[in-house]
This record gives structure tokens, sequence and C-alpha cells, in this order.
């Protein structure tokens, strides 16, 4: 009988030590399965590729009373396109001159990304710069932008006039980008500039 019991006793210790070592590889199993799908999670949403919006452009420079124009604001996020860059403001030197206020930047499409806006035309005499044109927006193409947004025209012949509005820039298709927009006409002493022309969309089929 002391046999019996002498062999028991370690038989019962053996069995709750192997009880106590699954238990503990059942929770490191558990917890490096948790870690592993955490992971995954996250490595699915650092490739989740997104557009940003685009910056905005820089205010123009005001010397002897003059007033820069104000930047052009970026353009807004597409799916995966960025958005294009805002215009720079036009200068300004002299009281009463304005500078021109820079285009905004074209929106991003679901790949490709925005235009960048035009820059406000510059300002002396008293003169307003024209304000630069609206960047045109982004499609599904990976790498093709929508166009350019053209550039205010100047006002720097007296008079007060305006410069002409530069023109949106077109547009882009899946396959091609779009064209740039037109700048505008400077003022002159007697009359305001005029509004550059609006960019032509990219071509539905290539060669652009």
């Amino acid at each position: 009988m002391r046999f019996t019991r002498s062999t028991a006793i370690p038989q019962t210790l053996l069995v709750a030590a192997f009880a106590v070592a699954g238990l503990g590889a059942t929770s490191v199993l558990a917890s490096a399965a948790a870690q592993t799908d955490a992971g995954s999670v996250r490595t699915h949403t650092t490739l989740g590729a997104l557009g940003l919006p685009g910056g905005n452009g820089a205010n123009g420079v005001g010397s002897n009373g003059g007033l820069g124009g104000l930047g052009g604001v970026g353009g807004a996020a597409g799916a995966n396109g960025n958005g294009g860059t805002g215009g720079t403001g036009g200068n300004a030197d002299g009281a009463a001159s304005v500078g021109g206020i820079g285009g905004a930047g074209g929106a991003g499409g679901a790949n490709g990304n925005g235009g960048s806006g035009g820059s406000g035309g510059a300002a002396t005499l008293g003169g307003t710069g024209g304000k630069g044109g609206v960047g045109g927006v982004g499609d599904a193409g990976t790498g093709i932008p929508g166009g350019p947004g053209g550039n205010g025209g100047a006002s720097t012949a007296g008079g007060g006039h305006k410069g002409g509005t530069g023109g949106a820039g077109g547009a882009a298709s899946p396959v091609c980008p779009g064209k740039p927009g037109g700048n505008g006409t400077a003022a002159t002493s007697s009359a305001d500039g005029t509004t550059g022309a609006t960019g032509a969309a990219g071509h539905t089929t290539l060669p652009c």
C-alpha cells in the first residue's frame, strides 16, 4: 500500500503539470493568433491608398501700399487621386494695387490627380490682377492629371482696370490628360482684360 500511495502522488502531480502546460500553450497560441489578426488588419489599412487634398498656393507679395493676392485653395482629394495645388497669388506694388487671387486646384479623381490652379495676375498703378483659372479634375487614369488653370492677366497700365481671369483647365479622361486653360489678357489703361479660354477635356481614346 505504501508503494501504491508513493506512485500515485507523483502521477497526480504529473497530470496537473500537463494540464497547466496545456492551458499555457493554449493562451500563448490564442495571443499569437490575436496579434496576427490585428497585424493583418493594420496591414490592410496601411495598404489602402487614399488621395490627399492639394496644398494651398502661396500668397502674393504686396509692396509700397499694394496688397498681394491670396493663394488659391488646394483641390479636394479623390478616391486615390490627389487634389491639385492652388495657384500663387499675384504681387502688387503701389497704393490701391491688388494682386490677383490664385486659382483653386482641381479635384482629384478615382486615380488621376487634379490640375494645379493658375497664378493670379500682378498689379501696379492702382490696378487689380486677374484671378488664376481653376485646375481641371482628375479621372480614373493613374498618372493622368487634369489640365492646369490659366494665369490671370496683369494690370500694370494704370487706369484702375482689372486683368482677365485665367481659363479653367480641362478635365482628364481615363486615358488622356486635360488641356491647360488659356491665360487671361492684361488690362489696358482704358479696359479690363479678357478671360482665357477653357482647356479642352482629355481625349477619350488614344492617341491623346
